[in-house]
This record gives structure tokens, sequence and C-alpha cells, in this order.
């Protein structure tokens, strides 16, 4: 049987979110054969063995397929690693921390024939919890946020919950491997996506719950990573992408155009590090107003590629 959507994950020692995105799996209401790539990039104990029970229970329809990469540790390696092992023509980009509901993987293929798209990507909900925080509900109105079905532009392009023609994926080149720490490669990869003609579409019915608690601290953390590595990069590779993410704001003070110039001293003054942490300090304490999530996230990515580090 010939499978008609590849869902694709890596992982690396999975943890009890993963057997819930495993039981997930399990419940697809799907009556097509598909296919499930794991790419077990470098566990300690090899998948197919530490989720054996798990694995034992998806439907007969699924066909189940385990690639090693050892050592691991690139994530773009990985995805590359899973689309190209992959028999289906259309890849169901996922990750390994994702619960969600048995109509997924259909609706992702009807919602692909209904709109002719090449790129189908649903929302990832981090306030999923009705204990979920200010910082998570904050999270979850960024990029299309609760953005009605339509269009969305090649800069929000995420893996994650993002079905897409592994052929585009083949013809584009893959991610590039380069971007080996936190961050970048999806939106680099949607800038080539875009500049071949590939259309982008968002479906925000198609959920499913993110279930990684990460705290603001550690966006930070990792935000101040993509900075000073992918975006970095991205920006090298890419020229004509200047500005992305507010990258123009940390550019040479008189750089053209010339009347950004005291915005530019502006953003100098807030990025210094007392202010950022100061700044991350009230927010973790009282969780408002939203406007500070949105800097301390465009800010630690900003000191990241200006080559600072807050936490010094």
């Amino acid at each position: 049987m010939n499978p008609e959507i590849s869902v694709q994950v890596p992982v690396k020692n999975g943890s009890d979110a993963f057997k819930k995105f495993l039981k997930s799996l399990s419940a697809q209401d799907i009556q097509s054969p598909w296919e499930l790539v794991i790419v077990d990039d470098g566990s300690d104990i090899p998948v197919q063995e530490e989720f054996l029970q798990q694995l034992g229970k998806l439907p007969d329809l699924c066909s189940v397929k385990v690639v090693r990469r050892d050592p691991g540790g690139n994530r773009p390696a990985a995805r590359n690693t899973a689309f190209k092992a992959s028999e289906a023509p259309v890849g169901l980009l996922m990750d390994a921390d994702l619960e969600f509901t048995p109509s997924l993987l259909r609706r992702h293929l009807e919602v692909r024939e209904e709109t002719g798209a090449d790129v189908v990507m649903g929302r990832r909900i981090n306030a999923w919890s009705k204990d979920a925080t200010p910082w998570q509900r904050w999270f979850d109105s960024r990029a299309m946020g609760n953005s009605p079905s339509g269009l969305f532009p090649w800069n929000y392009f995420i893996t994650g919950n993002l079905s897409v023609k592994c052929g585009l994926l083949e013809e584009a080149g893959g991610f590039d491997t380069a971007i080996d720490c936190y961050g970048g490669e999806d939106t680099e990869l949607g800038y080539r996506l875009n500049k071949s003609g590939v259309s982008f579409q968002w479906e925000p019915e198609l959920a499913v719950n993110h279930l990684d608690n990460v705290s603001v601290r550690k966006h930070s953390e990792k935000m101040l990573e993509y900075g000073g590595t992918g975006l970095k990069y991205t920006l090298r590779k890419h020229p004509g992408i200047r500005g992305l993410l507010g990258s123009r704001w940390v550019e040479p003070v008189f750089s053209r155009p010339v009347y950004l110039s005291v915005m530019r001293l502006f953003t100098r003054v807030a990025l210094l590090g007392p202010v950022y942490r100061g700044v991350l300090k009230y927010a973790e304490k009282h969780g408002n107003p939203p406007v500070l999530f949105t800097y301390l996230a465009v800010g630690a990515c900003l000191i990241g590629l200006r080559g600072g580090d807050f936490r010094k």
C-alpha cells in the first residue's frame, strides 16, 4: 500500500510528551494508508526499544520507519533524513511534543485538496491548559496567531504542524544543515521556497497542543542563541531579507536610511544588559503587560545578533 501522507518527526530522548504524541497518532481516523517516519537523533535508548509498546498500538494502515542518526544533534539534518526516507508524496512535519485530535492527518489532506496549496500550516497552541500563563497566551498570539484561514507570508513558515510536498523539499535542497543551533532553519527554508513560487496556506482549524512548557526566561535564552547563530547566518546568506526580526535596528547607527539613526541609538540603550535583565525579572513576576514579552523575545534575538549575552 502506498502511503498518502508521511508523518515525519525527529526525536532525541523522547519523554512522556512523545508517548502522548504516539497515542494521538494511534487514534487517527484517516482511512487511507499513511506512514510514520521517526528520526532517532542520537537517543540514549533507541526509540524502537524505549517506545516499543506505543509503536505497537499504531493502526494497521500505518507503516513505521525508524532511522537512527548517531551522533545526532543537527535538527535540519534530521528533517532532511526524514523526508528522504519517506515514500509518501506529502510530508507532515511534526515535533515530538505535540498532542492532537483524531482528525489531524485526514484534515491536512482534505485542506490540501480544497485549497491546492503547496504548504499547509496549522496552529500550535501553548495555552491549552486551564493553568496557562499570560506568557503562553501571548505566545499564541504571535505570527499568524488567531488569524482566519488564508495565505501566510514565508517568514511565518514554521514546522511542527505543517504539511508540504516532499518533492518541493528535495527541489529546494532541504533544510540548511549549517544552522546547527536553536532556530532559524524553518525561516531560511521558507524564504527559498517562497522564491521558487510555492504557495503557503494557513488553516487554524488544524490545531495541536504544544506540550513544551517553556518559560519566559527559557524562551529568551533560546532567542539569544537564535540571534547569534541562525539569524546571523541567514542574513549573511540572503542579503535580500535585510531587516528580518528587527535586525536593521542593530545595524551601525548611521547606516542607510539615516533617518533611523535615532531609533538605532534608542535600541542600543534598550538592549543593555541591566535594562534587559530588569525587564525580564519584572515580566517573570507580574506577567504583564504583553508588550514586555515582545520586547524580551525580539530583544534577546537582537542581543545575540550583536554578539552579546544578557546573562552576563
